[in-house]
């Protein structure tokens, strides 16, 4: 990748599949060397791919969040049912007794998004954040609208969506008076 860069084959990049491929953990740019930003390179070619040649759930995925608030196109009320239920069990285990998810709390001290395979897919991961939250005694809220935190946006190269993702949070925090946020993503 670094070396078709260099070798100025952008337009071979921005066609290709690998840099769709990258998870962009960021692995190589602490292994470089030379301290190639290459992830930041990788964000940079997905960005100039035109929006309709950005691989299907991605494109797709970006669509949902600007209709619906996340990727899944999770109703509200669905998304409140599934955190409701989460925190029931958490409220079974010792020590949690009476743990509440705090949906939409005004003042809380931290706002939390959630990524979208933890409501869906990997509820026992959201436990275990929900669990450090109540031994802590933090004051804490995710929201019931826009509770997306993958930002789609960012891993697409899509600037725009990046921004209107983070506007919504920062929105939701001021309107709940919350002045910590903790992206879990």
């Amino acid at each position: 990748f670094v070396h078709m860069m260099a070798l100025g084959m952008e337009t071979a990049l921005v066609a290709a599949r690998w840099p769709w491929i990258c998870t962009m953990c960021g692995q190589c740019d602490a292994a470089c060397p030379m301290e190639v930003p290459i992830s930041s390179m990788v964000r940079a070619v997905r960005g100039l791919r035109d929006r309709e040649a950005v691989p299907g759930i991605l494109h797709r995925g970006i669509e949902q969040v600007e209709k619906t608030g996340n990727v899944l196109g999770l109703p509200k009320e669905d998304f409140i049912f599934i955190a409701e239920d989460v925190a029931d069990e958490v409220a079974e285990e010792p020590g949690c007794e009476g743990f509440r998810a705090p949906i939409d709390a005004m003042g809380a001290e931290y706002f939390t998004t959630i990524h979208n395979k933890l409501i869906n897919t990997h509820t026992e991961d959201l436990k275990h954040m929900w669990r450090i939250f109540q031994a802590a005694g933090a004051s804490w809220t995710i929201p019931s609208d826009n509770w997306e935190g993958c930002n789609w946006g960012l891993f697409t190269g899509d600037d725009a969506a990046m921004r209107m993702i983070v506007g919504r949070i920062l929105d939701q925090m001021a309107a709940l008076e919350v002045k910590d946020l903790l992206w879990p993503e």
